[in-house]
């Protein structure tokens, strides 16, 4: 509780500092928080918003994810059974951490059609790393002893794989997932804003070449908000699996 009430103060507090900060500017530039909750209501309850930036952005986030997962997580495996794979696959790897999201949207948008594809491959192929890396270390999370246990007594395969491999790779896949979602939305985002796809990407692009800043900011806390939800779902999920 007291937690929650420091954060609401927190937040009070930016509020506070935000509107004084608006008083002194020009609302093109630093609109008032009154101007953008109006802006934000105005975004809610367009339909087109829904289904024409929100709906769109949300299914290349999650298409991206699920990519990212069905190629990682088996590379991750193999990385495990036979290191040398993991060898092979260190520089590919090196490279895909490393590069900058901005950049490997451009390449993508200059060898794709710059549409959803285009999205979903930027997004699979920055957070595939994350998810191989995750399967692989969590497999490695796994007691020898324990294991060899396990096949001594014959245990069959699906308790083995709920009370010993899962929860293993749980322990390294859960806070991967948590990291890999919400850095799924901001790829999205910089990806629509840098190729132009319908999205809330496009909407923050449109939003800024006309000034409407009220609507920029009302876009910024859409997007903080779905970041958020994300983050405490996952969150949730994570205690859930922790406990006992």
């Amino acid at each position: 509780m007291t937690r929650q009430l420091a954060f609401l103060a927190g937040l009070a507090g930016m509020i506070v500092l935000w509107a004084l900060a608006a008083r002194g500017s020009l609302p093109a530039i630093l609109p008032g928080p009154v101007a953008v909750a109006d802006a934000l209501w105005l975004l809610v309850c367009d339909r087109d918003f829904w289904t024409d930036m929100l709906l769109p952005s949300l299914g290349r986030a999650v298409a991206g994810l699920a990519l990212a997962f069905a190629l990682g997580a088996p590379l991750g495996l193999a990385g495990w059974h036979w290191p040398v794979v993991s060898a092979l696959l260190a520089p590919m790897r090196l490279i895909m951490m490393g590069i900058p999201a901005p950049i490997l949207a451009i390449m993508c948008i200059l060898w794709f059609d710059g549409g959803s594809v285009t999205v979903v491959l930027t997004v699979a192929i920055l957070l595939l790393p994350v998810f191989q890396i995750a399967i692989t270390e969590g497999m490695g999370a796994i007691e020898p002893q324990l294991a060899e246990m396990a096949r001594v007594f014959r245990v069959p395969l699906r308790r083995r794989l709920h009370h010993i491999v899962l929860p293993a790779v749980w322990t390294a896949l859960g806070p991967a997932l948590r990291i890999a979602a919400a850095n799924a939305l901001r790829v999205v985002l910089l990806t629509e804003l840098l190729s132009g796809a319908e999205g809330l990407g496009a909407a923050v692009q449109r939003a800024q070449s006309w000034l409407q800043t009220d609507r920029l900011f009302a876009l910024v806390i859409v997007i903080l908000v779905l970041i958020g939800l994300v983050e405490a779902m996952l969150t949730l999920l994570l205690r859930q699996r922790s406990r006992p």
